[in-house]
Order: structure tokens, then sequence, then C-alpha cells
């Protein structure tokens, strides 16, 4: 069985490669990339990914935007906002986009990969 593959879309490189896509790396995933909302429909598309992590602030198409753009599509994979905005407005939006879970920046790689897990065991298995 291939390794789950991940889409990670945050526009700050060193925040998409250093604290999402290293840890997931390091422990067998498959990461793709993306660095705003747009790109990361176009990898989307393209990648197939199991599972979804995106920022909410990010030029051309912020994350609302994006992950609006997925829920559209009647998408089933989840999706995991990783943010430093706590406001209780911003939580509302994303209770209404359903997402499956959140990293509250900064956090530790420990909380990253348990969130995924957390996910990914919840997602339908072929088999």
């Amino acid at each position: 069985m291939d390794a789950p593959r991940v889409l990670v879309v945050d526009d700050s490189r060193l925040s998409r490669r250093r604290f999402l896509a290293q840890p997931l790396r390091t422990v067998g995933y498959d990461v793709l990339e993306a660095c705003d909302g747009k790109q990361g429909l176009a990898v989307f598309d393209e990648g197939k990914p199991d599972l979804i992590i995106s920022d909410l602030l990010m030029p051309v198409m912020d994350g609302f935007e994006f992950i609006t753009a997925l829920r559209q599509r009647s998408i089933t994979q989840p999706i995991i906002v990783a943010s430093a905005d706590i406001q209780a407005s911003t939580r509302r939006r994303l209770d209404e986009l359903e997402i499956d879970g959140f990293l509250n920046k900064p956090y530790t790689a420990d909380e990253l990969l348990h969130l995924v897990g957390q996910a990914l065991s919840f997602s339908p298995v072929g088999g």
C-alpha cells in the first residue's frame, strides 16, 4: 500500500517546509506542496491527496476560498487548517466549512502528526 499523500498549502515556505512537510515526510507521508489556494487546487487535481492541510492567510486565493472551492467539489478528503488566527469569527467560518481539524500556530510536530493520523484513520479505506 502506498503512503498516504498529504497536500500542504501555505504561502510561508518556512512554515510549509520545516513545520509541515518535513515532519510528515520523516514518518513516511508523501507530501505535495502549494504556496496559495489557487496552486493548491491545481496540485489537488493532479496529485489526488488523501488529506489537505491549509493556512488561512495567503495571497491570490486565501484558505477560506480554497476550502470553499474544495467543498463545492464535494471532496471527501479530510481538511486540517493550520493558522495563528483563533478569533471566534474565524472558528465559526471554519465550522461552517466543516473542517476536520485545527492546528493553532505555533504547534509541535507531535500535535501535527497526531491530528493527521487521527484524520486519516477516519477516512474511508479501500479494502
